[in-house]
């Protein structure tokens, strides 16, 4: 019997060095439907701190934006007027005849819409900076306005603010029994020329104004706490609510009010505005009806200042008062039934999926064949 060599051709399979170890791959996986208040969660590579950070940068961007553009109008503002830069006094004065829009005083109107407008932007740069891309879910479940809902929302809007403004008079005259009804005094004098001046930048900058605000409140501001409370887990009540939607269309409610100078029954006229707002974001998947509310509205309340209607033709903190407010809630739930039928009679979509990144697993390694050896006669 006899021994054949060893085939030295063959050698050891070699040790895995620590660099060359397999990296976990990540896996694409799809979302549970989403609605409008967690879309944040189907961004590619969510993870729970993005959305503060978004926010943190959305502060830092508006601010540097808004300040520019303050520059812009401030600087030309106080040349033309001839206010003297030595004067404290005088400076002073004039800057804050800038901080609330005055339809007598267009150089105000464009200041104030001018930098809210400025927000989109800013939540725009803020949350694809931190890679909540695309930046486009802050419109709707679709990524985009829906133009077809902002068009069948605008005539709900128009006849809810008839009611909101027409039935609010009528309740504050009524509950003054005839005495102040809170409505304001005689109209002021009225200059055409800055009249006209502030008509044509409400009709440019409105738009853009209001949308600003539901970017920011009812959209990045909602969105963030709908990301971090959708992940509450468990089959209790508590766990349910939290993962529902009424703490993210509240919370940026209260912001939103507070976010005025209104007494208290504007507050009160404003939150309730933002919720409806909030709620009909959330059932129609989009910021669309909340946006035709918002324009309608401060276009209205805007023309009213340029006439001079209610005695100011500048913002101011009365609103009118109980009347008021009880007229403003009434049409506005008015339009959040009209829209809200509209919306699942034609089958609106509310809802997406999306894939995400998950952590993926290393298969472990297939063992080496063995070396060879002697082989028996």
């Amino acid at each position: 019997m006899s021994e054949q060599p060893q085939d030295q051709s063959v050698q050891p399979a070699p040790q895995p060095w620590a660099w060359a170890a397999p990296v976990p791959q990540p896996r694409l996986v799809e979302t549970p439907p989403l609605e409008y208040h967690q879309l944040l969660r189907g961004a590619l590579r969510y993870r729970w701190w993005k959305p503060l950070l978004a926010l943190l940068l959305g502060v830092i961007y508006y601010f540097t934006l808004s300040t520019v553009f303050g520059l812009a109008v401030i600087l030309p503002y106080l040349a033309l007027s001839g206010v003297s830069m030595v004067d404290p006094e005088s400076m002073t004065d004039s800057l804050m005849a800038l901080a609330l829009p005055d339809t007598q005083n267009p150089a105000s109107m464009l200041m104030t819409l001018g930098s809210v407008a400025l927000m989109i932007p800013a939540a725009y740069l803020a949350m694809l900076s931190v890679g909540l891309s695309p930046a486009r879910r802050l419109w709707s479940v679709a990524l985009r306005i829906r133009w077809r809902w902002i068009a069948r929302t605008a005539l709900p809007a128009i006849v809810a603010l008839l009611v909101m403004n027409g039935l609010g008079i009528a309740l504050q005259l009524a509950f003054s029994g005839g005495a102040d009804s809170g409505l304001g005094g005689e109209p002021p004098h009225i200059d055409p020329t800055p009249a006209l001046w502030s008509a044509l930048l409400v009709v440019l900058l409105v738009p853009l104004q209001s949308t600003a605000e539901e970017v920011v409140y009812r959209g990045m501001f909602m969105q963030t706490l709908g990301a971090w409370l959708g992940g509450a887990r468990g089959g209790s009540g508590f766990a349910r609510f939290l993962s529902g939607p009424w703490l993210p269309i509240a919370v940026p409610a209260i912001a939103f009010g507070f976010s005025h100078i209104y007494d208290v029954w504007g507050w009160i006229a404003v939150v309730v505005m933002a919720l409806v707002a909030g709620w009909l974001t959330w059932r129609t998947g989009g910021l669309e009806a909340a946006i035709s509310l918002h324009v309608v509205n401060n276009v209205v309340a805007f023309g009213f200042m340029i006439v001079g209607f209610g005695g100011e033709t500048a913002q101011s903190e009365s609103t009118g008062g109980p009347g008021s407010a009880i007229g403003s809630a009434i049409g506005l739930l008015l339009y959040a039934w009209w829209v809200d039928r509209d919306f699942r009679r034609n089958d609106g979509m509310r809802t997406r999926i999306d894939l995400i990144e998950v952590p993926g697993t290393i298969q472990p390694p297939v063992p080496a064949p063995p070396a060879a050896g002697p082989v028996p006669a």
